[in-house]
């Protein structure tokens, strides 16, 4: 088998999240393109779900976000591949639940930390804006005064990048942009050219995407969620048929039922049940 062929992309879940729990000081080069911070002042990092178990893994199904905390911040990372209804709101929910869940009962509203939401789409969300990043905080329409710097989301759109090519040099001078670059990377050629350029972390990043790529656990990780995502859709799509059949939305409700009855024999918890089920 060829080296290209072994490539396994880092928009796959399961590759990107090993790419980074893996490799720390690659997370910390990351954090500070993405959140345009010094990487100075990223110490301490704490990974609160550092496992790689893929979806529907022994039963049980897992989302496969980097959750951790640095500095007094509070950061969700997470690579979307599909696009999903809902989105925006989604990624608002998950925020404002990391803001809820780190206040203690009974403590002050102050001691909550920085809550901020990175979200990685292999999809167009803004498609009346050409920037590839996004971010967004809570502020005054007209004056555009901060109320707090409390919550925070980022959107990065993959599509908006162009890949690495002879015609398309990677630009060092642009550490976000190099960081998109090696996410959409699907060919040695394209990884190649990232490696040539003189940025470290980048160069580190090729390297683990190689070593990653060949790891035979990993390689089965990745066929497990592909598989798992394969049958969550038909899931999914046999309860939509079910409700479509009966002709009315007690039917879909009824096959939603047997669904979850189904999950909840897998050992799933209901909060599990909760993320995979459409918010529409």
């Amino acid at each position: 088998m060829s080296r290209e062929r072994e490539i396994i992309p880092i928009t796959n879940d399961v590759m990107f999240k090993a790419l980074f729990v893996r490799n720390p000081n690659l997370l910390k080069s990351f954090l500070s393109a993405a959140l345009e911070i010094p990487e100075s002042e990223i110490t301490n990092i704490t990974i609160r779900n550092p496992e790689l178990t893929p979806l529907y893994y022994e039963g049980k199904m897992t989302r496969l976000d980097i959750l951790l905390e640095t500095n007094g911040r509070i950061i969700n990372i997470e690579m979307q591949v599909a696009k999903k209804d809902y989105y925006r709101e989604r990624s608002l929910h998950y925020c404002a639940r990391m803001y809820h869940e780190e206040l203690k009962e009974g403590e002050d509203y102050g001691k909550a930390g920085r809550c901020i939401g990175i979200h990685i789409l292999n999809f167009t969300m803004f498609e009346d804006c050409p920037d590839y990043h996004s971010s967004f905080s809570m502020r005054e329409d007209n004056r555009h005064e901060l109320l707090l710097d409390k919550m925070q989301i980022h959107y990065l759109e993959l599509p908006k990048v162009k890949k690495v090519s002879r015609k398309n040099k990677p630009d060092e001078d642009n550490s976000l942009q190099l960081w998109m670059q090696l996410f959409k990377a699907k060919s040695k050629e394209e990884l190649d050219m990232l490696n040539d350029t003189k940025v470290e972390a980048i160069q580190n990043g090729v390297k683990v995407i190689y070593g990653l790529s060949g790891d035979a656990q990993i390689r089965e990780y990745v066929r497990q969620r592909e598989k798992a995502v394969m049958d969550y859709n038909s899931d999914m799509a046999s309860a939509e048929a079910k409700g479509r059949a009966k002709g009315r939305e007690e039917g879909k409700a009824e096959a939603y039922a047997e669904l979850i009855a189904g999950w909840k024999a897998k050992g799933m918890t209901d909060e599990e049940i909760q993320k995979l089920l459409p918010t529409n």
